[in-house]
């Protein structure tokens, strides 16, 4: 086995090939250049690269944040709909809801990514 084929979970996120980098992955190289640049002061480099990597992380954590948004407002809008019709079925929309998101994340939990789509062996 001269040859391993690489799996594509196990693939880069930013590329340097010019036919895979969009304009917002253009600065996996910039954040090491103006981290080794040392004619620059210290803490203007570690502004730079903060706002760098602070993009980054937005464009990965920017859909959670919203799945965690309408999911709440979800939930909330249950709970203020049914306290209108009374006290037994706020009570029961409440632990409906408890019930759905406690199951849904059990399933985020006991599920391992390689039992979804694929295994990495």
């Amino acid at each position: 086995m001269a040859s391993v084929k690489q799996n594509s979970a196990e693939e880069p996120l930013l590329f340097n090939h010019s036919e895979t980098s969009h304009k917002h992955h253009e600065s996996d190289g910039e954040l090491e250049r103006i981290l080794s640049d040392t004619t620059v002061p210290f803490f203007s480099r570690i502004s730079s690269a903060t706002w760098i990597e602070l993009r980054l992380l937005f464009l990965l954590a920017a859909p959670a944040v919203f799945v965690y948004l309408i999911n709440y407002v979800m939930s909330m809008s249950t709970q203020i709909f049914s306290g209108h019709l009374g006290n037994l079925e706020l009570a029961a929309a409440s632990l409906g809801n408890t019930g759905i998101q406690i199951f849904a994340y059990g399933l985020m939990v006991s599920i391992h990514p390689s039992q979804l789509m694929f295994s990495f062996k």
